[in-house]
């Protein structure tokens, strides 16, 4: 039965990773052609006054064009980041599920989704949210990433606390009590986090101060409409991600689980 749930949640993986890209396509890339748009803006800027009048746009040629990044670049990550993602949550369904109370195979693949997006995704969002090119200094990206990924463990590792430490109180205080006091202890633990851990702002203002000035009193600085919307569209995708992966698992995992071999899989699931 592992085998069969991680063969479907790969498709829901795979559907999940077509249904990203589509939305990354329509509402994110514009937002990242505008974001290149300025670097390029600023890059130039930056050379005009030691080769003014020489063009660079044909120096180099580049090994992988920009419309290849967002469709093929994009499409191929896309599926593969949600064909093991889909893996990935066939394989936290398969223990969670019956444990955390009486919801159907689609009951727990939706607060599977809801848990996994809050927690993978939304936390490690607000505290360091997704940036656009020429945001971020090149000389800080592993330190951003680190950073990132460390808030990414420490989420997941208090949401299944969490879990299951609900329960364990569930038995005493009632389903609502407990879930209420699951919740508060994880806000708390999160936002502690976000206090501890030092922020990140490197939208391209005050290291432009060279730029600036040589553009005049106008100034260069990144447009915050773009960087609201990729902003923005960065949620979009992930949203639609995670529904798509809860919806389409549920949907695949109820009929052998809801079916006459779900004892077969309660048994391989407590190893008898």
């Amino acid at each position: 039965m592992m085998r069969s749930l991680l063969i479907r949640g790969m498709i829901a993986g795979l559907l999940a990773g077509l249904v990203a890209f589509g939305v990354a396509k329509i509402v994110g890339e514009p937002q990242v052609d505008k974001a290149i748009a300025f670097e390029d803006y600023v890059a130039g800027r930056e050379s005009a006054p030691a080769h003014t009048g020489h063009s660079h746009g044909d120096d180099e040629d580049e090994l992988v064009t920009r419309s290849q990044q967002n469709f093929a670049g994009l499409g191929t990550g896309a599926l593969i980041y949600g064909i093991a993602l889909g893996g990935l949550f066939a394989l936290v369904f398969a223990l969670a599920y019956g444990r955390m109370g009486t919801f159907t195979a689609r009951g727990t693949a939706a607060l599977l989704g809801l848990l996994g997006f809050v927690s993978v995704f939304l936390v490690p969002f607000l505290k360091y949210p997704a940036t656009p090119p020429a945001i971020g200094d090149p000389d800080t990206i592993g330190r951003r990433t680190g950073l990132y990924l460390g808030l990414i463990l420490i989420s997941v590792a208090a949401m299944a606390i969490a879990v299951v430490v609900r329960r364990r109180l569930t038995v005493r205080l009632g389903e609502w009590n407990a879930t209420l006091v699951v919740a508060g202890g994880y806000v708390a633990a999160i936002g502690l986090c976000y206090l501890l851990l030092p922020g990140i702002n490197e939208v391209p203002q005050a290291a432009l101060k060279g730029v600036v000035t040589a553009v005049g009193d106008a100034g260069v600085t990144f447009p915050a409409a773009v960087l609201w919307r990729f902003r923005v569209s960065a949620v979009a995708v992930q949203v639609a991600l995670w529904t798509t992966i809860a919806i389409a698992f549920g949907f695949l995992a109820r009929k052998p689980l809801e079916s006459g071999s779900v004892p077969e899989y309660e048994g391989a699931a407590s190893g008898h």
